[in-house]
This record gives C-alpha cells, sequence and structure tokens, in this order.
C-alpha cells in the first residue's frame, strides 16, 4: 500500500489521501488447504536445514576447541560475529562523560582505583547535582580537556618501552581478528596482507606479517619472496635507511651460517674423535667420507648439499637447518665396509654419467714451462766468514 500526504495551504491541517481500494479476493476450501500446506511444508524444510546448520556448526566448533585446545565459549564467539558487526562506537563527547572523567581522576590521585569507583561515580546523587549545577561555560571547557586527553591517548607518544610494545600487540590483534581484517574478509570477501615492524632500536618488537586466507601463499608462491625476509630488510630499511635493509639481512644470515658450520664441525669431531676433523664442502667425499666412514643424514631435499655460502640466503631456511643440526634431525652417521663400497659405486657410476663434478685443484700458471733457478740469489751475510779470535793475536 502505498501512502501519500499533501501540504494545506496556511491555517490549514496536514490531509493524508485515503488508500486505495483493493478488491477482496475469496478462496475456496481446497485452495485455502493447499495454500496452509504449502506454507507448513516451507516452514519445515527452513527449520529442518536451520537445525542441521546448527548441528554442523557445533561439531565444527567442538572439533576446532578440541584441537586447538581453547574453550567451547572462546569458539563459539569468535565464529558467531553476527551480534557484534551490528554494534557501533560512539565517537562523540559529551558533558557527563567529560565530567565522569575528571571525577575519575580527581579519586584516582587520592588513591582510588579499581572499577568500582567510577560505578560509584555515577551513582552518587551529589555528583549529579554538582553537573546540573555547571554552566555551559565549564561544560565547553571540560569538554575541550575531555578531547585533547583523548587525543593524546590515541596518538600520543608512548614513553616506557612496555608501553610501546603492549600498544602495538593490542592494535594489531584488534585490527587482524576483532575490528578490521577477518571480519572485513567474512563480510565482502577482501583479502589483506599486512606488515609491521619496528621502526627504532629503543621498542625491542619483532616484525609481524599477517595475510588473510585467500593470499596467505600468494608472497611466497607468486612473487617468491619470504616474509620473515621482507619484514627483516624491512626492520633494517626503517631503522638504518636503503644501506641498513642490506647489512641488517647480511648480518643475520652470516651469523647463522656461522652458527651451522660450528654445529656441523662439532657434531663430526664428536662421532670422529678427532679434535681437528672440519667439514671440507669441495671435498666433501675425499677428506670426510673416505677418510672417516661418515656420512651426513636428515639433510633437507629441497636445499642443496653444497656450501653454505652458496645456499639461497632465505633466512628461514637457514634458520631451518641450524634447529635441525641442534635437534639432531640432521646427524652424522656412521657407515659400514659395504656400505661404502656401494655408496662408491654409485658415485663412479654418476662421475662417468657427468652428473657429479669432482673438484680438482687450480693449475699453475707457468705449468710445462722451464722455470730459471740460475737467477736466484745466494743469500748475503753481513759478517765476516773468518773471525779471528784474542788467543790468536797473542
Amino acid at each position: 500500500m502505498v501512502s501519500q500526504s499533501f501540504m494545506a495551504t496556511h491555517g490549514r491541517k496536514r490531509v493524508q489521501a485515503q488508500a486505495p481500494h483493493r478488491a477482496k479476493v475469496s478462496l475456496s476450501k481446497e485452495a485455502r488447504a493447499a495454500l496452509t500446506a504449502q506454507r507448513r511444508d516451507k516452514s519445515f524444510r527452513f527449520k529442518t536445514d536451520l537445525h542441521s546448520a546448527r548441528s554442523e556448526i557445533d561439531e565444527t566448533m567442538k572439533s576446532i576447541a578440541s584441537s586447538h585446545h581453547k574453550s567451547f565459549r572462546r569458539v563459539q564467539n569468535e565464529l558467531c560475529m553476527g551480534r557484534g558487526m551490528l554494534r557501533y562506537q560512539r565517537s562523540k563527547l559529551n558533558a557527563w562523560n567529560a565530567f565522569c572523567w575528571k571525577k575519575r581522576a580527581q579519586e584516582k590521585e587520592n588513591g582510588a582505583t579499581g572499577k568500582a569507583v567510577l560505578q560509584e561515580l555515577v551513582k552518587d546523587e551529589e555528583n549529579h547535582a554538582e553537573y546540573r549545577q555547571l554552566t555551559e561555560v565549564e561544560k565547553t571547557s571540560l569538554l575541550a580537556e575531555y578531547a585533547e586527553h583523548k587525543e593524546t591517548k590515541s596518538s600520543g607518544i608512548r614513553i616506557s618501552v612496555k608501553a610501546k610494545v603492549n600498544d602495538v600487540t593490542q592494535t594489531l590483534k584488534a585490527v587482524e581478528n576483532e575490528a578490521s581484517l577477518t571480519n572485513l574478509r567474512a563480510r565482502t570477501g577482501a583479502e589483506t596482507i599486512l606488515y609491521t615492524t619496528r621502526g627504532s632500536t629503543d621498542c625491542p618488537l619483532r616484525g609481524v606479517a599477517f595475510a588473510t586466507e585467500g593470499v596467505c601463499d600468494f608472497m611466497s608462491t607468486v612473487m617468491n619472496v619470504d616474509s620473515q625476509d621482507l619484514v627483516s630488510k624491512m626492520e633494517g630499511f626503517s631503522v638504518q635507511g636503503m644501506q641498513g635493509a642490506a647489512k641488517n639481512h647480511q648480518k643475520r644470515t652470516s651469523a647463522i651460517r656461522s652458527a651451522i658450520r660450528d654445529e656441523i664441525n662439532k657434531a663430526l669431531r664428536e662421532i670422529t674423535q678427532d679434535p681437528k676433523a672440519r667439514m671440507h664442502w669441495a671435498h666433501y667425499w675425499r677428506n670426510v667420507v673416505q677418510r672417516y666412514l661418515v656420512v651426513v643424514e636428515g639433510w633437507p631435499d629441497n636445499i642443496p648439499f653444497v656450501n653454505l655460502s652458496s645456499v639461497s640466503s632465505a633466512l628461514p631456511d637457514l634458520e631451518m637447518l641450524l634447529r635441525k643440526w641442534q635437534s639432531h634431525a640432521i646427524h652424522w652417521r656412521r657407515i659400514e665396509e659395504d656400505e661404502y663400497e656401494k655408496l662408491l659405486q654409485e658415485r663412479n657410476e654418476k662421475l662417468e654419467r657427468g652428473d657429479v663434478v669432482e673438484e680438482r685443484r687450480r693449475t699453475r700458471s707457468d705449468k710445462e714451462k722451464k722455470r730459471d733457478t740460475t737467477s736466484q740469489s745466494k743469500k748475503s751475510y753481513k759478517s765476516a766468514e773468518i773471525v779471528a779470535s784474542d788467543e790468536e793475536d797473542e
């Protein structure tokens, strides 16, 4: 039904137009029965689908709670976010909130703490009477002071290190989970990648990389960029500029490579009982396998077994190697003579096919040239060849 209203001339009341006449339709008994049955069938199917969906959601929540060691209520609150989407935070300031804030600050200076203090201030009739006696000028002054306080709280510089870290952690948690990104993806399907790092050395904050489910593997698979490497270089750039990005990454990779080499040599000396044993990447077969009858076990397939300086400089790969050596997931293993003979035969076959190239010493630049030995000058001595003694003089 469409309602229309007309504004009359001066001195007359507003008159609402009459509703248009609608023809009344009379249904037969059979038609009414069929319509009722159709409605009941739709209602039944709707309730059945809702019940099935609730059962599936309950089973899913139980599975998530048990696998991630979270409470059922926690999982329920994270999944059922429809109620929270309808809530909006009020941003407009009012004089009563400013007055309560001022009174709360005064009570806090007197030593009163806790949430109960604010509740008592709101319920106190004396405070209500004092607020009603305020003039408009005093209320405007309170609002200005309260607005300045909120601006300082939201954008002011944090003094202590703990306050800085807490502010960053809570803000990122709210942005990722509660406030924006995850819920935004659920509502609109928008995907987001977020990188955060510290901008100065006085904040001991680790870099954070966040991506929604749809683009969580985008940087590593499509762009071939590791997120931790990107955060590390971004941290160096924000602290020291363009030069710092390269130096920071280079120092970290160099330190991890050195730690891996120490772990490899330490484990080799323990299994061989030779305090001078060292890993030789170029002559691994001749100087390590043949000499000590040991091989490396558990090396990852995605990382070439070559000198660490030639391996990819991706920090996660190097950190993974270091963790595996420290946990003995990668270790040295002794081999018997028959296993050594089998490995030797396989190596010879690879050498014949050209799959393995044996490292050789570089040829001297003067090879097959006759070297002149006569031009070498004899060593001259400053002292005389024969020295007379005192007895001969006598």
